[in-house]
């Protein structure tokens, strides 16, 4: 049953179409589409296919690895390191929290037949009957700065790895099934960097991490080389966990004085991450003069120095669209590529890291060269296997709602065609956001700027310009902060806009294509005319 809103509205009744989960912080999406690339169905496998252990006595690692989950090739969730022995926490960086939010959908109802519902389109400027609402879970992750230490750090250190880690704390029933998500996502898409390392594939890693305390060499060893792949991923790689158990007997006046908040619960959980900086697109998607103007003033021999000018356009405009947009879009190709589905892509979920030491440099309003450029993907508290998305009852709702019919656990192409489209949906929300927000050019911080946070832009493509690109084309053009990045939307045949109107209409292009024998995917936009 679908669950109705109960409101003292005149006109019609409402269900909800959509309930996404976004992740949020505090702390100190013209006529033509790009064709979709299609794999073809028998080539993609599931990762849960029976095994057969009959022949033999003795249960196999692989059959241990599978029986978790999925492949945990590098172990990071067997890795018990120790705070103090191996890592050290250098500082509190704030909170994590999600938002949902939910999208209604309102309806006449006939008294004769309940199941025949009439969709009305309701007032966009009408408050009372709003097209999406948003509810906070308010903080239930902590994060800390750490830096390894110990053997493990030498080591790292000896080989030209950053130290530094990033650790994030889950407390309480819903943080736990974050991590339990998170820790099986990265757990995967980690397997998918090990496929060519021999050791890894014996479950010498595994053994290795399992028996970190007589093992300790060769685990770190398996750390660093982990580290080294992970230098390139696009994702955030998860290095182990530590174990709690071990620091109960810390003074909590102690961990205070050092961290200024309360010490971990010890139900708690601790997953320490490698460390990307700490900018996301959220940081970045803002006008580059307001960023420029934010950066504290040098001294000079003569009292303050005022920052030097910005990048050309064209300069910046190269960075975002085939660094930060290309990047993205790569990085949930592969989530899609190994079997995943991320389910909460936002801006805050993009970070923009570096290879570089500091990783502010991605962020910097005057950084343009992409080699300074590390995108990666953070945040899969929410993600799960492609083919189990029907596994959710709110997801066959969803579907619903685009003429699609799914049971629920159905494993079947065009659930995975739908899950994935749900990505690209929201990746287009982040990319039209970014392209609005960082290339609009002012000429100073008092200059206005039409609002493009995502609820806005959901407003205008869905309810005021009813998904029609051209119409939407016509409103960004109005403004003249926004005459540049038209012109180069308008490209190449509009290669921007369809590059965009291929993320929005993804669900729809699901659902007109239900019977196809293909799985749909989002690398046919990385050859887009836009991003070369």
């Amino acid at each position: 049953m679908l669950p109705l809103l109960i409101a003292c509205l005149p006109l019609a009744n409402a269900f909800v179409t959509q309930s996404v989960l976004q992740k949020s912080s505090t702390g100190a999406r013209p006529q033509h589409q790009i064709p979709l690339q299609g794999i073809d169905a028998d080539e993609w496998e599931s990762d849960f296919d029976d095994f057969d252990d009959s022949n033999d006595d003795v249960l196999k690692l692989s059959d241990v690895l599978q029986s978790r989950g999925a492949d945990d090739l590098s172990a990071c969730r067997s890795r018990q390191l120790s705070l103090g022995r191996d890592f050290v926490l250098s500082d509190f960086v704030g909170n994590m929290g999600f938002d949902e939010v939910t999208d209604w959908e309102y309806y006449y109802e006939n008294e004769d037949d309940e199941n025949d519902r009439k969709v009305v389109q309701p007032n966009p400027f009408d408050s009372a009957t709003p097209r999406r609402t948003r509810s906070s879970s308010g903080s239930v992750i902590r994060l800390f700065r750490g830096e390894l230490v110990g053997p493990l750090g030498g080591s790292l250190s000896a080989q030209g790895y950053d130290r530094r880690v990033l650790i994030k704390e889950f407390s309480g029933d819903m943080a736990m099934e974050l991590a339990r998500n998170e820790l099986f996502a990265i757990a995967k898409l980690q397997s998918n960097l090990l496929r060519n390392e021999q050791s890894a594939q014996d479950g010498d890693w595994y053994r290795a991490a399992s028996s970190r305390s007589v093992m300790e060499r060769q685990d770190n060893n398996n750390v660093a080389r982990l580290m080294h792949l992970l230098r390139d991923s696009p994702f955030v790689g998860i290095l182990g966990e530590c174990n709690l158990a071990e620091i109960d007997d810390m003074d909590p006046n102690e961990f205070y004085r050092a961290m200024s908040v309360k010490p971990p619960k010890p139900s708690a959980i601790w997953i320490i991450y490698e460390y990307p900086g700490m900018a996301s697109v959220a940081n970045y998607a803002q006008p580059a003069e307001l960023r420029r103007q934010a950066i504290p003033p040098k001294k000079g021999f003569f009292g303050a120095v005022d920052p030097p000018p910005l990048p050309k356009f064209e300069q910046r405009a190269n960075y975002v669209v085939k660094g930060i947009l290309k990047g993205a879009l790569e990085a949930m190709a592969l989530q899609h590529d190994v079997g995943l589905v991320h389910r909460s892509i936002g801006r805050s979920s993009i970070l923009l890291s570096s290879k570089a030491m500091d990783k502010r440099e991605a962020s910097s309003p005057y950084t343009t060269f992409l080699s300074q450029l590390h995108i990666k993907m953070a945040d899969f508290g929410f993600a799960g296997l492609l083919e189990a998305s029907a596994d959710d009852p709110e997801f066959c709702t969803r579907a619903r709602t685009f003429g699609l019919s799914f049971a629920k656990g159905e494993r079947s192409i065009a659930v995975a065609n739908f899950a994935i489209a749900e990505d690209m949906h929201a990746l287009g929300f982040v990319a039209v956001g970014l392209l609005l927000s960082s290339l609009a050019e002012i000429k100073s911080v008092n200059d206005p700027v039409p609002a493009t946070d995502e609820d806005t832009l959901q407003r205008l493509l869905g309810d005021i310009f009813d998904k029609d690109i051209a119409q939407f084309r016509e409103y960004v053009e109005a403004e003249e902060v926004w005459a540049n990045l038209v012109e180069l939307l308008d490209r190449n045949d509009s290669a921007g806009w369809k590059v965009l109107e291929t993320l929005f209409m993804a669900r729809e292009r699901a659902a007109k294509f239900k019977d196809s024998e293909l799985i749909l995917t989002a690398r046919g936009l990385l050859s887009s005319p836009f991003f070369e």
